[in-house]
């Protein structure tokens, strides 16, 4: 699910806020905004998930400023490539030739 939100559209994403806000003053103005309250919970945790994603990965702002010396940024950087290789291994090694899964030799009875 996290491949999904890997690029957050800035213009979709305030989008949303806008529509959240028209419910919010819709649902007051029709005098059901406080029993909305599970399906008004349901949507700003999306909202929520959306807006975390956004900061992380299209700002940056969330993220702490290093203050490691260049070795250590080095080495971290060489175990995050050596994770995602083995991931990328893992994933391969499920598939077998051509893309396929592999099939057992065994004959089913």
């Amino acid at each position: 699910m996290a491949k999904e939100r890997d690029h957050v559209n800035p213009d979709k994403l305030r989008r949303s806020l806008l529509d959240f806000a028209d419910l919010i003053r819709k649902l007051d103005e029709e005098g059901g905004l406080v029993d909305s309250a599970p399906r008004l919970l349901k949507i700003m945790g999306d909202l929520r998930s959306v807006l975390f994603e956004y900061e992380v990965r299209s700002t940056g702002r969330l993220l702490p400023k290093s203050k490691e010396p260049p070795e250590v940024l080095e080495a971290q950087r060489i175990v995050e490539d050596a994770v995602r290789r083995l991931e990328e291994a893992e994933q391969d090694w499920g598939r077998g030739q051509n893309g396929q899964p592999p099939q057992d030799d065994k004959e089913e009875g």
